[in-house]
């Protein structure tokens, strides 16, 4: 007869569930979808990633080798090496579209006031509005994204001074409650101390 090839799992639930739990380690804190925490973190860095991994997290360097590089790669237009494609990237998507309309719209008027005895100036018309407005729109979007990130910086440590703020005065009052109360059980100690003595 036929042995039974399926090898078994030597893997006790001890040894898994300590996989799950160091697995839910590395897990991020916090996930929010975008929300005003959710930009916070991703302008921020997340503190549960690793600390000895680059920042693109090619590999790890604290002894750990780059990734190798083929020519596929080169042709890879995505954003930082990783992620969405050139034309996912933040602002790509407005300025793409200011442009677009803005080129169109130039070249369409140029075309209507000239006819078609200038198609080649016109053509160069909506390809050079469509630069100028594509590239002004993309550069004012991305100063927005970063004076809002700034203020996301401002924002977290106006919440932990605000946090340590509290806490102070929260300790404070304890502490003058306290005191309060002490003063108190000393006078009724007081109170109910007698003037004179037996023995």
């Amino acid at each position: 007869m036929a042995d039974d090839t399926r090898q078994s799992s030597d893997i006790t639930p001890d040894d898994q569930s300590q996989s799950d739990l160091a697995r839910s380690k590395r897990r991020a804190k916090h996930d929010f979808p975008q929300s005003q925490a959710g930009k916070m973190w991703a302008a921020l860095g997340n503190p549960a990633d690793p600390i000895n991994e680059m920042p693109g997290g090619q590999y790890n360097s604290a002894g750990g080798k780059p990734a190798d590089v083929s020519w596929k790669d080169a042709f890879n237009f995505s954003y930082h090496g990783k992620g969405p494609a050139w034309y996912q990237t933040p602002c790509s998507r407005d300025s793409l579209l200011v442009g677009i309309a803005s080129g169109g719209g130039i070249g369409g008027l140029r075309f209507v006031l000239k006819g078609l005895s200038s198609v080649l100036v016109t053509t160069n018309y909506a390809v050079g509005a469509f630069a100028l407005t594509a590239g002004g729109m993309y550069y004012w979007c991305d100063m927005r994204r970063k004076e809002e990130q700034r203020g996301i910086a401002q924002a977290v440590v106006g919440m932990k001074m605000l946090h340590e703020k509290k806490a102070r005065e929260k300790k404070a009052a304890e502490e003058a409650a306290a005191a309060l109360k002490a003063k108190e059980e000393e006078e009724q100690r007081k109170r109910n101390q007698h003037w004179y003595k037996f023995w």
